[in-house]
């Protein structure tokens, strides 16, 4: 679906902003897409500035290559140990197709309506349209925040208002502290954060505080500047005014100054994007398995018993309504390289990769356990074969780009205790990402485990869990 939209103007974003709405972030799509594959993995997490949860917000307006420019409006949250809500309002140029809101056969954003000269969705409840316009602190602070950043991909900006401030140093907010280069009792001195990442084109995040009190400005960013320096071994560009009127002060992590802390962030964001697939791929096997009491074939077979397809395009229909659409598009009666099946193949899903900035093009590197006394063993493995239990046994792994192979071609991985080393992980270092038939996601190290490794993967073997 071609979908076109202007610029967004500020102000327009400004009047919808109300006195609880904590966070904005501003996302420029086409800018996002043209970045290295490795830099726009870990800014599909907003550059790790926003709690995980807001991932499945963010993710649909990134997708929208042929917007110029959105903004996702997060009002606070009641849970205390969360600071910002699951559900963000998303503004968009009023120009914007409203159809948006069904982009590309997703989930959609929700409910839409046109608020001057902006067309805003999401859970419009949280709006409250009798205040929009009226004069407000957050408009104020938000307009100050956003208009001292420089352009980037991806921007920013968190208000702190007395009551948030006071409720940090009464009780402390690790998340905050987590998302942050700053000691959570720090963050109650400062009234705004904004940062930015690939600010003007250089790469890099950069972060700018701004102190609540202005008669000790100076001692505040002092403190808050002793805090960075304690928490990030990379040196770092500070720049802070001596002036008693300039409150605020900026942190740049370039590609040379903060390599280090950037490069830990983008490691951080591949991992919550692998469990996020990976989960995904659970679900999807778990309802295949409540619908036709038996988990997926390994492969799709014909009439004769010859390999057809791989069971990756079986379980689509149970991933979403984008993987249904494509699932329907196969004819399951033909090979996966067929005049007809072939061109879908090089339409591979992202969950079937388990590392988010590897050039995967279609080669699936979410593998399952084929062969005798493994998860799937058998033309029809259900839960109930699974001796050991579920929840302690591997029913999806990661394997290597070596060994990852076209995702709908009918051809399994057979682990065994001489090959392990050589099929499991290859992604993130030392680990592995495995999943058992619970669901449940787990980082191992292979080489730590050792022989006890593959009594995860026997199905029935009775060896004692590790």
């Amino acid at each position: 679906m071609a979908i076109t939209a202007n610029a967004v103007d500020p102000s327009t974003v400004l009047s919808v902003v109300d006195e609880n709405a904590i966070a904005i972030v501003r996302i420029d799509p086409q800018s996002f897409h043209q970045l290295p594959d490795a830099e726009s993995a870990y800014l599909r997490l907003a550059g790790n500035s926003l709690p995980e949860h807001t991932r499945k917000a963010i993710d649909p307006v990134l997708e929208m290559k042929n917007v110029a420019e959105a903004y996702l409006l997060f009002s606070a949250s009641d849970t205390s140990h969360v600071p910002f809500t699951r559900d963000p309002i998303v503004v968009l140029s009023a120009d914007t197709n409203q159809t948006v809101a069904e982009e590309d056969g997703g989930d959609g954003l929700g409910q839409t309506r046109k608020v001057g000269a902006a067309m805003v969705a999401g859970n419009l409840a949280r709006l409250n349209f009798d205040r929009l316009g009226k004069p407000s602190d957050a408009r104020e602070v938000f307009r100050a925040a956003f208009s001292a950043l420089d352009p980037a991909p991806l921007q920013f900006a968190v208000y702190l208002n007395a009551d948030r401030r006071r409720s940090i140093k009464e009780f402390g907010l690790a998340e905050l502290e987590r998302l942050f280069p700053v000691d959570t009792h720090r963050l109650a001195e400062v009234d705004w954060i904004s940062g930015s990442a690939y600010p003007a084109g250089a790469a890099g995040i950069e972060f700018l505080f701004h102190v609540a009190d202005g008669e000790d400005a100076n001692a505040t960013k002092t403190a808050i500047r002793k805090s960075i320096e304690d928490r990030l071994s990379a040196p770092l560009e500070i720049q802070s005014s001596s002036d008693v009127n300039d409150r605020t002060l900026r942190v740049q992590l370039g590609a040379s100054a903060g390599s280090r802390q950037l490069q830990t962030w983008s490691v951080e964001a591949k991992r919550k994007i692998a469990n996020s697939r990976l989960r995904r791929i659970a679900l999807g096997l778990h309802n295949y398995h409540s619908a036709y009491s038996r988990l997926p074939s390994a492969v799709i077979t014909g009439k004769s018993g010859e390999p057809l397809l791989s069971w990756r395009v079986a379980l689509l229909p149970f991933l979403g309504k984008a993987e249904y659409a494509l699932y329907q598009k196969f004819r399951l009666d033909e090979p996966w390289d067929s005049e007809h099946n072939r061109p879908l193949a090089d339409q591979m899903p992202d969950v079937f990769a388990v590392d988010a900035s590897a050039a995967n093009a279609n080669r699936a590197t979410v593998v399952i356990p084929v062969g005798e006394g493994l998860f799937f063993d058998g033309e029809q493995p259900k839960f109930g074969d699974v001796i050991d239990g579920i929840s302690n046994t591997i029913m999806v792994f990661e394997t290597s780009d070596k060994h990852a192979e076209i995702w709908s071609k009918p051809v399994n991985l057979t682990p065994s205790p001489s090959n392990l080393d050589e099929v499991l992980g290859g992604h993130f270092g030392e680990e592995a990402v495995v999943v058992h038939g619970d669901g449940s996601i787990h980082w191992i190290k292979p080489k730590a485990l050792g022989e006890s490794l593959w009594g995860r993967f026997t199905r029935n073997g009775k060896e004692p869990y590790e």
